[in-house]
């Protein structure tokens, strides 16, 4: 199979890519051509040091390139990053539930990501209208009888579509209205909830990743489905001001015990919870030995300094 070329735009990219991931860069093709674009056409990952993006579609190459790049490049901005710390014992549960978490945090840093490639013109009406395709392509229109299966995945993928046309909203929201009434009245409603502030800072973000799960909680509730409680599960990097990091954790956080176990050790599982909205920070093992013996662990904690305390167990947090 010949490789396809690579634009100028997006060979810069990898050179930028390449000087925070010293180890180099492989880019590996499949053969597919749909005939539209998606952000799932490709994935990255570590492989013995080296970053390898492995494209799943050709049918515009650059466009898909170019979006893992930035994907990749964003970990090394200031902003929040989401850690999954929790096992619930049943395996198809944790990869639902990380796989939700994972592909909304996703979403929420499109608003970058397609932001930069609009900037480099890697987004044009050609790539407008196979984006569009895709998403009629693969959500089915709703029932009108009945409430199906689809619902989630259509409300993640109509958000994000949200996102992708925040500037033309008006030339495709009538036709997903007509096709997916609910499910873009959901989106719409997230939408709405993650950009209330501008995504301008380190601190608007993580509110708006925070309150994208719990709204999304409300979207399954909508559906009559469980909530997911994606607040809980999935951890989140913390933006905090000098002086909360010199407060004592107690003051800061409560820390919420789960039957759920951390993943490091395999123990029951401890969530550092903040106190204002309930948002995960932190997972800890119980500590071992008596009760009496936790219960002093647990009050030395709660008297730590909350800097003090995130440095110990390797929580990095960010400064408002």
């Amino acid at each position: 199979m010949t490789e396809p070329q690579l634009n100028e735009k997006v060979q810069q990219l990898i050179k930028k890519a390449e000087a925070l991931q010293p180890n180099g860069i492989e880019i590996q093709y499949h053969d597919e051509k749909s005939g539209f674009v998606r952000h799932d056409q490709a994935q990255h990952f570590l492989r013995n040091g080296k970053l390898v993006i492995d494209v799943l579609d050709q049918t515009d190459v650059n466009y898909i390139v170019s979006h893992e790049l930035l994907h990749f490049m964003l970990m090394f901005e200031k902003l929040p990053q989401i850690a999954f710390n929790l096992e619930s014992g049943r395996q198809k549960l944790d990869t639902k539930y990380t796989a939700t978490g994972m592909e909304l945090y996703d979403i929420l840093m499109h608003f970058f990501v397609y932001d930069r490639q609009r900037e480099l013109g890697l987004i044009d009406d050609q790539v407008e209208d196979l984006y569009f395709k895709g998403i009629l392509a693969v959500l089915k229109p709703e029932p009108q009888d009945h409430q199906d299966d689809w619902m989630v995945l259509r409300t993640v993928n109509l958000l994000d579509a949200l996102i992708f046309f925040k500037d033309q909203q008006d030339n495709v929201l009538p036709k997903l209205r007509e096709l997916y009434p609910k499910a873009t009245a959901q989106a719409e409603k997230l939408y709405a909830i993650v950009t209330a502030k501008p995504l301008d800072s380190a601190f608007n973000v993580w509110r708006a990743i925070v309150k994208l799960y719990k709204g999304f909680d409300e979207a399954l509730k909508s559906y009559g489905l469980y909530e997911m409680n994606l607040n809980s599960y999935v951890s989140l990097t913390p933006v905090l001001s000098d002086r909360q990091l010199r407060l004592e954790v107690r003051q800061l956080f409560e820390i919420f015990h789960t039957d759920m176990k951390e993943n490091l050790h395999f123990r029951t599982a401890y969530i550092g919870r903040m106190k204002n909205d309930q948002q995960n920070v932190f997972v800890i093992p119980e500590p071992k030995g008596s009760e009496q013996q936790r219960s002093v662990e647990f009050r030395h904690i709660y008297e730590t300094p909350v800097g003090e305390y995130l440095d110990s167990i390797g929580v990095p947090y960010l400064k408002r």
